[in-house]
Formats: C-alpha cells, structure tokens, sequence
C-alpha cells in the first residue's frame, strides 16, 4: 500500500512525523531544562559555601555571600518545612547547608541548632531562548518542507502533460521542469531528446512514404495508358486490373500516412455487409464470382462504419486469413453485434499485441513475404473508429472478433 502512495502524501506523512517528534522532544526539553539548568546554578552556590565552610566561614560570612550572589531571604512557607521535618537538625555551634524543590522552585537552606534560613535568587528564569530555539526549529522544518515541495512540484505538472499527451494521442516535448539543473530537469531533457528522435523518425518515413507515392504515381499513370493498347481483350483487362490495383495500393498507403499523422477524418455510415466484403475482395484481386477462398454467408447484415476505412481493415485480415490457412479458406460471419473473420490454421506463436506493431516481422518465419504493415493497419483503422479487436483460438480456427460493428442483422437489401 505504501509504494502505491503518492510520492507527495508520503513526503508529507513523513514530514508530518518528524514535525511531531520534533516539537515533542523540544516540548520535553523545554519543561525540564530549566530545573536542570537551576539545579546546577544551585549546586554551583552550594559548593562555593562549602569551600568557604573549609575555610571556617561563619554563618554571617556566608548569608552576605548568597547576598552579593543576588539571592534574598524568603519566608518559610508550611511546604517548605513540611520537607524538612524528617532531617536531623545539626549540632550545637555547626549548621548545614541543603537545596530544597518545592515544585517549581528552589531554594538553598540555611540551619543551625536555633535558626532555619532559607534564600532564593529572585530572577525568573528566561524561558525565551528555549522558545526561539523551538520556534526556529519548527520554522526549519516547515521551509524545508515547502522548499522540497516546491523543487518536486514539477513531477505533478509532468504527469498532468504525460496524461494530456495519452488523452491526445500524441507524443510532444514536456515544458515543466525542463529549465531545472537537477534530476528532474535532467529527466525532462532526456525524455525531451528522446521525443524529438522519435519525431525525426517518424517524419522520416513519411517523408519516405509520400515520395514512394510519389514516384509510383507516374510509372503507374503509364502503365495504366500502354494497358489500354492491348489488343486482346482478356490481356487487356488483366492489365488494367493489376495497374488498378496498384494504384489502389497507392491509395491504401496514403490511408495509412493519414491516420499515422492523425489528419483522417472519419465518417460513419450505415453500409451492407457484402458491399464491404465484396470491395476488399475486388482490392485483393479474387473474381466475385469465384469465391472458393471467402466462406461468407451473412450477405445482409448492416455495418456502421468508415467504409474506406473498414473495407482496408476487412480486406487485410482477409488476406492474412487466406495466406495463413492451412486450406486456403477464410469464414466470415456476424454474432450478434460482433463481425467474426476466422480461418483454419496453427495459434498465433506470440502475444496478438505484437503483430499489431508496425512493420513486424515473424522471426520464427523468415518467409513470410511483406513489410509487416497488415495487422498494423487492422489495428489502426479499428482503433480510429472506437472498434475493439479481439483474437482467440477455438478448435484449430484462428477467431479476429470486430466487436459492436453490427448495426441490424439481416436487414432486407433494398
């Protein structure tokens, strides 16, 4: 419970503790000290008269002493002899000399045979300097507090800027704390260096991607005009498909720019099922009307969705779906709100969340063909259109669910 506490309730707890000890042990300190600092200026007066009492000083001798020491003879109260009814008074021509505490005060007592003086040195104690040092203790430990409070405050205005840039679904360069010399400006700055390699990176592949684009557009444009001088109808139609299909992968890869760079706008609409099976079929070049590879039986089912978007999600996992079966088939089909794409074929061999990440490669299949980018931008599109994307492995069949994407079940086809 403890390590999962806020770094500053801990802090605070902890001060909070010293605060409290501390003021305990000065509040002790203050209430005994003084006795023990007048006890000793007693016993100081107590062993000067007997030094004198060596020297055969005489009772007179010794009062003027306590009165040049500044202390004066005081009454005797009931409490004072109530203390010294028990003590055997001295002999004849001797006296003693005794401290006595009556609660707070003190005196030093004076007795012969006859006579019962007491004396007390009238100043009151100076209580001040042991309250300033506490006081100025207690104000030590508050700037300290609020010194330490103040140089960590930055590591909440981080976490404030970290949980902006989760909501945003951005990553940009921290401003709080970046100006400090110590660990946490050190920390800003090297998250700061690694934002901008981050950035450099991934402006470099679009810069990539667009010239790519770029350049194919042309070679693609003339592909597609020498296509049409085919005399032969069948070869010319071929050729024209894989040069449409070229360009529609050029189309797809600015898709992907867009939603990488976040400036795809998405809009939903209610679209039939089959019509999006149907167009990320002809994206993958498989004739409508032989469809041995696609099982798909819920022909009337209603999808609201990005059509764009949704078909290049649907046409990757069916390919993936084809490539990867062990029969060369892949089944669509919807349960309820969810739209299920599954095929015959060994589990996945790593975690699902790993094939999501761009330009994954299997090294535990250095055939695979492709840059890795199909499951990325499956994920992707869902992910842009509040789309969850579940995977299991139920009875040898890899099962991708798309969950809440069906509107309204076989719906009649106007």
């Amino acid at each position: 419970m403890w390590r999962s506490t806020s770094l500053f309730i801990q802090i605070s707890i902890l001060f909070a503790f010293a605060f409290a000890s501390f003021l305990a042990v000065a509040l002790f300190y203050v209430k005994i000290q003084p006795g023990l600092e007048s006890i000793k200026q007693y016993n100081v007066i107590v062993g000067a008269i007997g030094k004198m009492r060596q020297y055969h000083a005489s009772m007179d001798g010794i009062r003027s002493f306590l009165e040049e020491e500044n202390f004066r003879e005081v009454p005797i109260t009931d409490s004072i002899r109530e203390k010294i009814k028990d003590e055997q008074p001295p002999h004849a021509g001797s006296f003693s000399v005794s401290i006595i505490q009556d609660g707070n005060d003190i005196f030093i007592a004076l007795r012969t045979m006859q006579d019962f003086i007491v004396y007390q040195d009238p100043i009151a104690f100076n209580w001040t300097k042991y309250h300033m040092i506490t006081l100025i203790g207690a104000l030590i430990l508050v700037v300290i507090y609020i010194t330490l409070m103040k140089r960590l405050m930055p590591l909440n205005h981080i976490k404030q800027e970290i949980a902006t840039m989760a909501n945003a679904n951005e990553i940009r360069p921290i401003t709080s704390g970046a100006k400090n010399y110590d660990e946490i400006g050190e920390l800003v700055r090297v998250f700061n260096n690694s934002v901008a390699k981050l950035n450099a990176v991934s402006e470099a592949r679009t810069l990539f991607l667009r010239s790519i684009m770029h350049e194919l557009k042309t070679p693609i444009t003339k592909g597609r005009i020498v296509a049409e001088m085919v005399v032969d109808d069948k070869q010319k139609q071929r050729l024209c498909g894989v040069f449409e299909r070229l360009n529609a992968l050029i189309d797809e890869f600015a898709k992907i720019e867009q939603l990488a760079s976040k400036n795809y706008m998405t809009k939903k609409t209610q679209i039939p099922l089959y019509d999006i099976v149907l167009e990320a079929m002809r994206m993958l070049l498989i004739d409508p009307s032989n469809q041995d590879n696609i099982v798909f039986t819920h022909h009337n089912d209603l999808v609201k969705a990005d059509f764009q978007l949704f078909t290049l999600c649907i046409k990757n996992l069916l390919d993936n779906g084809i490539k990867y079966s062990t029969d060369s088939k892949v089944y669509v089909e919807a349960v309820g709100k969810d739209l299920i794409i599954k095929n015959h074929g060994e589990p996945l061999k790593l975690n699902v969340n790993e094939y999501f990440k761009p330009y994954f490669k299997d090294i535990k299949n250095p055939l695979s063909q492709g840059f890795g980018l199909g499951m990325y931008i499956v994920k992707t599109t869902l992910d842009t259109q509040n789309f969850g994307l579940q995977y299991s492995y139920e009875n040898g069949y890899n099962v991708f669910t798309i969950k809440n994407c069906i509107v309204e079940n076989f719906c009649v086809l106007a």
